[in-house]
């Protein structure tokens, strides 16, 4: 969570150029809750719903178009 780089367009892959959490930890408040809550890895959602005023409903792919 909070990472970010690029996606490569010919594989989809993503590249990560860092985090944007990384300073907080030098927080030593905020440090010391992540290491008393840490995160936890949840399952794939293979649908993804959004929804707004402004737009229409329509299929979202979770790949890489190849």
């Amino acid at each position: 969570m909070g990472d970010y780089g690029k996606l490569d367009k010919q594989t989809g892959e993503f590249n990560r150029r860092g985090n944007i959490y990384t300073h907080i930890y030098e927080d030593e408040n905020i440090a010391e809750l992540v290491k008393e809550h840490p995160s936890k890895v949840a399952p794939r959602e293979d649908v993804y719903i959004a929804a707004s005023t402004k737009v229409t409903r329509s299929d979202l792919k979770l790949g890489a178009d190849m």
